[in-house]
């Protein structure tokens, strides 16, 4: 076992040796316009926000109503109820979506990590039970497995099935998650059917398509900016499951790739699945002595995180909107942007100057979610579209703004809740903060 461990790891290394060297080839030639060194000159010179820490007790009331919550709204079946509006003058259209069913169960698992509760595994042995019996394909050309949306569950005529890059990323997390709780519950074949699917959409740059039609043997264009960094954090999760250096090197090819082409744009997203990515990989090596562009891959997060700080820290339009990193007080981005920066701090070099920036922003934004959860009634746990309506001044804007300002949909609360779970582990020092899952 030790021999076939010390193999494993040697493979990983040649060929991220291999990998590293293409890349630096690839920066060479083009002209990258991110600064890093402009940016920690930037961050030494601004001036840190106020902010103190958020109490333990009131975080872990927080995981356990959100975690109640998504208890108490999962069906029979499996499925989650989806949307629900706390104004019953709303009307909620019936939708779904399969990518954040499997994010809720990656979420249901955190929990348990932190609050193990036999009720928490069994909703998510349902869920995951629902969403293999619907949804979960083998695709014979790709040797792989994939999942798709059927019109039915997605109350939507989406044409021909596509098979979805996120969706194999999200499923496979989810896969792991109830896996690593309780063996035995997904089979290994199916796990690493859907890592392969991810290798068949992953060019040889790192970039990858976005989906898979069966009916038109064709990849179609990657358009969602999340699904590299869903499927990468699910590769990682699975190699700590069942060790295979395919799936690390599969992973640093798509880290990488983000790394290098944003750098030579000048221009990140707020990608908070990167960073959790990211994180994961830093702590894997860490761990396995892995050498990895650890520069490339740092100075990536550093784009991100600024782009989070600079384009949603400002000064809050309302006293409610605090630490929302947005205008608005949107509770959904303030709560992606979080997990963003929560697993940024785990890897982040200790003396770089944007630190104490993410930290006060991570202490703010943690209050802010905690304020916007519904306290009491039967919507007591979940987390609203925004902390408060705007003002009623007759426009469109506004009327829509509100009428959504009270719906409550699974992901609003699946973030919130990884975001809790992440605070938590990083005000405790709890091993689990560099990996973001049980």
């Amino acid at each position: 076992m030790r021999a076939r461990s010390a193999l494993i790891l040697l493979s990983i290394a040649a060929a991220l040796v291999a990998a590293a060297v293409y890349a630096a080839i690839e920066f060479r030639n083009s002209r990258p316009r991110f600064d890093p060194e402009a940016l920690a000159n930037y961050y030494t010179r601004a001036s840190v926000r106020p902010a103190q820490p958020v109490d333990e007790g009131e975080v872990r009331s927080g995981i356990a109503s959100a975690t109640d919550y998504l208890r108490r709204f999962t069906q029979p079946s499996g499925q989650f109820v989806y949307l629900v509006n706390m104004n019953p003058d709303v009307r909620v259209a019936p939708s779904y979506s399969l990518l954040r069913h499997a994010g809720t169960i990656y979420s249901l698992g955190m929990a348990h990590a932190v609050q193990p509760d036999e009720a928490t595994v069994r909703v998510m042995q349902r869920s995951m039970d629902f969403l293999r019996r619907c949804c979960v394909s083998r695709l014979d050309e790709a040797n792989a497995f994939g999942i798709w949306e059927p019109d039915e569950i997605m109350h939507a005529a989406a044409g021909p099935p596509a098979y979805m890059l996120g969706g194999a990323g999200l499923g496979l997390l989810a896969m792991v998650s109830l896996e690593s709780i309780r063996p035995g519950s997904v089979p290994m074949e199916e796990m690493q059917g859907m890592a392969a699917f991810g290798r068949f959409l992953q060019r040889r740059s790192g970039a990858f398509d976005g989906a898979y039609v069966p009916s038109k043997r064709e990849k179609t264009p990657l358009d969602a900016i999340y699904y590299p960094g869903e499927m990468a954090l699910g590769w990682l999760s699975l190699y700590e499951l069942r060790p295979n250096p395919e799936l690390v090197q599969a992973a640093v090819r798509a880290l990488e790739f983000l790394a290098r082409e944003r750098a030579i744009a000048g221009d990140a997203p707020a990608d908070h699945w990167a960073l959790l990515a990211t994180a994961r990989l830093f702590a894997i090596a860490d761990r396995d002595r892995l050498v990895i562009p650890r520069e490339a891959l740092t100075n990536h997060a550093l784009q991100i995180c600024h782009d989070i700080l600079e384009n949603g820290d400002a000064r809050p339009l309302a006293p409610a909107t605090e630490g929302a990193l947005n205008l608005r007080g949107w509770v959904t981005p303030a709560a992606t942007r979080l997990e963003g920066l929560l697993a940024a701090l785990t890897f982040l070099p200790a003396e770089h100057p944007v630190r104490p920036h993410v930290e006060s922003a991570v202490h703010r934004g943690i209050a802010f979610l905690l304020r916007a959860q519904v306290k009491e009634g039967e919507f007591a746990g979940g987390f609203p579209y925004a902390i408060m309506p705007l003002p009623a001044d007759g426009s469109r804007d506004a009327r829509r703004f509100n009428e959504q300002q009270t719906e409550i949909r699974i992901d609003y609360v699946q973030h919130s809740l990884s975001a809790l779970v992440q605070y938590l582990w990083w005000i405790s020092g709890h091993e689990g903060s560099a990996r973001s899952a049980p």
